[in-house]
């Protein structure tokens, strides 16, 4: 178990980055959700693991992209509660991060929530909860998914034969366009009739603006440069297509109607009347 200093390295950093746009959300007076554990986790990661999302670069990165996880986070928390009103009493987060969706949120009776991520990362993060109790059943899974996550699943007590509600958020940019095909396999090869999907989709233009680029230029070794290492998914296809394809049928919510429904700003790196900023697509599937 980590003494909660263990540092939180590549993709597992920006599960930190997603932390600490929680934690300020949370602070605001017209916030769109509360998550007190985020602070927890922030505080927990220590001042040299915060310094590169809370000065230069990624300071100006973290601010830029605070509204857009706000909503992003809104919008995922009343899916999981729509989709538990239409029957699920399943729930999988894959690579869940830092979230605390099964400790905030308000699960009806007997519902079960499966947290699958990194082992590092599942570390750190069970040594900050210790003696918080979840509001839902909770199974904590430690692995990867590039491997044989299914299994591992199954082995926790997961049914296939019941309707389930997964999520898919922060995860395809950091898989080839094959590996979100295998992704989306395994899950539909393990979702019931009934079952319900959400997922965020992101373009590499969102590193690739003018003004990402001229970060990256002026710092080798930052933030900018990090997350351009890191994304992988070069996706043409529109990501409601793609779910087709595998069995979903999906609803789009345009960011422009989800910022304007709670009196939010378009992020700048997404929005559509600027030239050259990426494009974000947030999906709701059911089969």
């Amino acid at each position: 178990m980590t003494d909660g200093h263990e540092r939180l390295a590549g993709v597992s950093s920006t599960a930190l980055f997603v932390g600490i746009t929680r934690a300020a959300e949370s602070r605001r007076q017209d916030r769109l959700f509360e998550d007190p554990l985020a602070t927890r986790f922030v505080d927990a990661a220590g001042a040299e693991q915060q310094v590169a999302w809370t000065q230069g670069e990624g300071r100006l990165f973290t601010e830029a992209m605070g509204d857009y996880f706000a909503l992003r986070t809104r919008y995922f928390d009343d899916y999981f509660m729509q989709a538990c009103a239409a029957g699920c009493r399943q729930a999988v987060l894959l690579a869940a991060g830092l979230d605390t969706r099964a400790f905030r949120l308000h699960w009806p009776a007997g519902t079960r929530l499966f947290e699958l991520d990194q082992p590092e990362v599942l570390d750190f993060k069970e040594h900050v909860l210790q003696g918080e109790v979840p509001r839902c059943e909770r199974e904590v899974i430690a692995g990867d998914l590039r491997e044989d996550w299914p299994a591992l699943l199954m082995k926790q007590g997961f049914r296939a034969d019941e309707p389930t509600a997964w999520l898919v958020e922060g995860i395809l940019v950091y898989l080839t366009a094959r590996d979100a095909d295998h992704l989306l396999d395994r899950i539909g090869a393990l979702s019931a009739p009934g079952s319900h999907l959400a997922v965020e989709h992101v373009t590499r233009s969102m590193v690739n603006t003018d003004r990402a680029q001229e970060a990256a230029a002026a710092s080798p070794g930052g933030i900018m440069n990090m997350l351009s290492g890191l994304w992988k998914n070069e996706m043409a296809q529109p990501p409601a297509e793609w779910l087709a394809d595998h069995g979903w049928s999906a609803e789009e919510e345009l960011l422009t109607d989800l910022a304007k429904r709670h009196d939010r700003p378009v992020p700048p790196a997404f929005d559509p009347a600027l030239p050259g900023t990426g494009r974000v697509r947030l999906l709701a599937a059911d089969r």
